[in-house]
Order: C-alpha cells, then sequence, then structure tokens
C-alpha cells in the first residue's frame, strides 16, 4: 500500500497531466478560433472583390464585357417556291447571301467536283501574298500546256501577266508568275493547300496552279468561300472586273487582244441582275464551271456556283436565274 507522502506525490502526478491536458486544449481552441476569423476575413475580401467586379461588369471597365453583343442580322425568309434541281444541267449548284451567309439554293453543294480554271483564283491569292514589284520583267516558261496568246520565250511584266492569268485565264501566265515570285511550284501548291485549310475549305485540294489537272477539287460550298476571300483583295477584284487586255510580244512582233472569259460580264449573256466579278473555268473532266458575285436592284450581293454545266453558255445562264429564282423566292427583313 502507498503510505500518504507517495499518494500525494501520485496524485499530484495526476493533476498535472489533467492541467497541461486542459491547457492543451484552450490552445488548439485558441488556434482554431483565430484560423476560423481569418478565414472569415478572407472571406469578407473575396466577396468584396466579387462586389468590385461586379460593379466592374457594369461599367464597363478594361476588357470586360459589359453584355452580350446584340446581333441585327437580317435572314432571308423563303417566301416561294424553288426551282427543282432537275432544272439545271449542272451537277453542283449553290447559292449564297453574303452578308448572312445562308445559303439560298444547294444542289449537290458539298460533293467534290474538279476546279478547273476556278483554282486560278486561289492562284491569285497566294502570289498576293508575297509583295513583289509588279513592273519587274518574266519570261514565260518553257512548258507543256494547253494555252493560247503566249509562248515559251516571251518577255512581259508581272502585272501583265497578272491580268493575262485573271482575264483570260491564261495558264502560261499563272506557271510564269509561280516560278518567278515563288521558285518553286512545290512550294507554292503547299502554301495553296495550307490557305484552303486557313479558309475552312475542307474539302479542296491542289496538285497544280492552274486547274489544267483534274485532280484539283473542291466542292460549291468550298468554292464560295474561295470567291469571297478573292474578292475581298480589291488589287484581285479589280482585275477580275476588267473586261479585256492587250499583249504585245516583242519577241514576236504580234499583239493579242484578250476578252475576259467571263461573258455575263462582257454583256455577251444579257442579264438584269448586275455583275460583280467573276471566274470560269473548264477541262474535260470538269465540263463548264462558273463562280460569280451578283448585286440585285436593293443592293444586295450574292454568290454562285455552277460547276459541270453542259455547255459553255449554260454555266452563265443558269447562274444569271438561279440567282435570279433566288432572289425573287427569299425576303429580307427591313
Amino acid at each position: 500500500m502507498l503510505n500518504v507522502e507517495q499518494h500525494n506525490k501520485f496524485s499530484n502526478i495526476w493533476r498535472n497531466i489533467v492541467f497541461c491536458f486542459v491547457l492543451s486544449l484552450f490552445v488548439v481552441a485558441g488556434f482554431l478560433f483565430s484560423k476560423y476569423k481569418s478565414l472569415e476575413a478572407v472571406s469578407v475580401v473575396e466577396v468584396e472583390q466579387i462586389k468590385q467586379s461586379d460593379d466592374l461588369i457594369q461599367q464597363g471597365a478594361g476588357d470586360v464585357i459589359v453584355s452580350k453583343p446584340t446581333v441585327n442580322l437580317k435572314l432571308p425568309e423563303l417566301v416561294a417556291q424553288l426551282p427543282q434541281p432537275q432544272q439545271y444541267t449542272a451537277d453542283r449548284v449553290i447559292v449564297k447571301d453574303v452578308e448572312t451567309g445562308i445559303v439560298l439554293y444547294a444542289k449537290d453543294a458539298y460533293k467534290e467536283w474538279p476546279l478547273a480554271s476556278m483554282t486560278k483564283l486561289m492562284t491569285a491569292i497566294v502570289l498576293r501574298e508575297k509583295p513583289v514589284d509588279m513592273g519587274e520583267l518574266a519570261t514565260v516558261v518553257d512548258q507543256d500546256l494547253i494555252g493560247t496568246h503566249m509562248y515559251a520565250g516571251d518577255v512581259y511584266s508581272r502585272d501583265e501577266l497578272w491580268k493575262a492569268m485573271l482575264i483570260g485565264s491564261i495558264n502560261e501566265a499563272a506557271v510564269t508568275l509561280v516560278q518567278d515570285i515563288w521558285g518553286s511550284q512545290e512550294a507554292f501548291v503547299k502554301r495553296m493547300n495550307e490557305k484552303s485549310l486557313e479558309l475552312g475549305m475542307i474539302d479542296t485540294a491542289f496538285f497544280e496552279p492552274t486547274g489544267l489537272d483534274s485532280r484539283n477539287v473542291s466542292t460549291p460550298s468550298d468554292v464560295a468561300i474561295l470567291l469571297s476571300e478573292a474578292l475581298s483583295d480589291e488589287v484581285i477584284a479589280k482585275t477580275l472586273q476588267t473586261q479585256e487586255l492587250d499583249l504585245f510580244s516583242k519577241q514576236r512582233e504580234k499583239k493579242n487582244h484578250i476578252w475576259n472569259t467571263n461573258w455575263i460580264l462582257l454583256g455577251w449573256i444579257p442579264s438584269q441582275i448586275e455583275i460583280v466579278a467573276g471566274k470560269t473555268g473548264f477541262i474535260n473532266q470538269s465540263l463548264y464551271n462558273f463562280t460569280g458575285r451578283f448585286k440585285g436592284d436593293d443592293g444586295r450581293l450574292v454568290d454562285v456556283v455552277i460547276m459541270g454545266a453542259d455547255t459553255h453558255e449554260a454555266r452563265f445562264t443558269e447562274a444569271r436565274d438561279i440567282v435570279a429564282d433566288s432572289l425573287d423566292a427569299y425576303t429580307w427583313p427591313q
């Protein structure tokens, strides 16, 4: 048994242990309370920051968007029946409202077809990426190309070659410009395909810059994008709007007069709707292609793509007629 002294010593030890335990509880409780107050203070700051952010949003400070942007596009409404697809000889057709991007008419508009010389729209776009002196002279390349008016060894300014390429759709002019400015047709074609993807033309492929290769393919939907991009460049648009061109070869001492291949622009195909600009294309595999921009009486712009029409004239008359029918079949809210 413990004596009194031992008993008192044992009791003092336990009292000290209990006292330390209770003191520890108070310390822990105090620490937790201080942390809580700190968190509470932080929360108050965060809430205040959120309120300030809300105030900034309301005031439009910095790059904060105050409200959703208001879109006032006036979408066209179909109010009359459109022609049946079999009414047109073209295999592929699309008509688009330029302002809204709405497709007004389509016939197999997302199926591939050989581009032919509509390829030269992309050729022009990529050539424009390199600023050069268009007054410098270049010698027509010696390649076995189908074409007229130009012959290997002829010397013209780059500007003359540029106009010949887009106005008369002359293949030798296109290849000569590519070789002269880029130095490599392979690098140029690679850039053509890169540019296609950048524009969202995912169903388009290029193998050379003239359109003579039937592997150059696209869809009416993609060609409409191509036309829009080309006409956004004032230099390309102005050239496509030029009706004729005189070329003089000093080497052969011969002058050639070149007409624009767009017969609507020349007035050889009558049209009540104004043509802004366009580009033709033909090889045996594609038949007759045409893409153009028209302007209605109210100033409304409409793009059309015709691919695979049966005859030279049909590509123009069908483009004209389907644009007219589309404008008549739709109304645009005032």
